[in-house]
């Protein structure tokens, strides 16, 4: 598997490409089949035609049963859950990594630990966050920084958003101590994290780190991490007294997750092409987080631009 980096998972978060450090399956890589249906799922991933890569890993991982091979079983169910995760259906997600776990552990190989990640990602994007917490805790200790940093980020939000202060302290802790030089994620997440933490003792203070987050995860074009930010800097501005402010990030955050849920509805090109009528997950946790933040900015067009329909 290749090396685990960022993903615009999450809004969490995301976690991008394959994880982990397996043994190579010869027996599978010399399956023409198999290694063309994991490169077509790269390949469409990347593109993020979530939808796309989604069918091409469910052949690979099909394949893979077929040759018996837990390595490669492993390898395609983790990418696979991957792209449900980038397609916004955690649910999927987590069905996803349990049936891989099972998978490996009938052909006497050990589901690599980036499937804890996963899993804490699609709980805490399912709200259960007790599940993200547990899931999350232990890969703090991982040799693997950026793996380690992602899971202190799914940490504290999910013990943020349970009211969870002794494992929200543990994520804290762990940026704070992080030595530079840190990468355009870490500094994002540890802004994040700060934000949270000095919310209620410095409102204005978390605005700004909050919107520190927000720029730096638009560099990279973590748009669901952008958006989280935008809408924690609302509601920094609101704590702060200065609701037009506010008003102005809840409705910025709204309209970039309602793009982004409208993308996830949308069938993409390949999948046209291909004849396909699947789409690129559900988009109900992209939805749910619009209609809140649209709320909360006492209403806002989440689709300015949209074409107007013929009367």
């Amino acid at each position: 598997m290749k090396p685990v980096a960022a993903l615009t998972l999450l809004a969490p978060l995301l976690l991008a490409g394959c994880g982990g450090g397996a043994v190579e399956a010869p027996s599978a890589r010399d399956d023409a089949a198999w290694d063309q249906a994991m490169t077509a799922g790269q390949d469409s991933f990347e593109l993020g035609r979530y939808s796309v890569a989604i069918t091409q890993y469910r052949r690979a991982a099909d394949l893979a049963l077929l040759r018996d091979d837990g390595v490669a079983a492993a390898e395609a169910g983790y990418d696979l859950a991957v792209a449900q995760l980038a397609g916004d259906d955690p649910a999927a997600a987590v069905k996803t990594v349990q049936t891989t776990r099972q998978a490996a552990a009938l052909r006497g190989q050990t589901a690599q630990p980036e499937f804890d990640l996963i899993e804490a990602a699609a709980r805490y994007r399912l709200r259960q966050y007790p599940q993200a917490v547990t899931l999350a805790s232990g890969g703090m200790n991982a040799a693997d920084r950026a793996y380690a940093a992602r899971s202190a980020l799914v940490l504290g939000l999910a013990a943020d958003a349970g009211q969870d202060r002794t494992a929200f302290q543990k994520a804290l802790t762990y940026f704070n101590a992080l030595k530079p030089p840190l990468s355009r994620t870490e500094q994002a997440d540890k802004a994040e994290i700060q934000a949270r933490a000095v919310l209620a003792s410095s409102p204005v203070q978390a605005e700004q780190l909050a919107e520190q987050a927000a720029t730096l995860r638009r560099d990279e074009a973590s748009y669901r991490d952008m958006a989280r930010a935008l809408a924690l800097a609302g509601q920094a501005a609101d704590r702060s007294g200065d609701h037009q402010k506010a008003a102005s990030f809840w409705a910025r955050a709204a309209q970039s997750a309602s793009m982004q849920a409208k993308s996830a509805n949308t069938a993409d090109a390949a999948t046209v092409t291909q004849g396909e009528t699947l789409l690129r997950g559900g988009a109900t946790s992209a939805q749910g987080d619009a209609a809140e933040w649209a709320h909360l900015a006492g209403g806002v067009s989440l689709h300015p631009f949209a074409e107007p329909k013929a009367q």
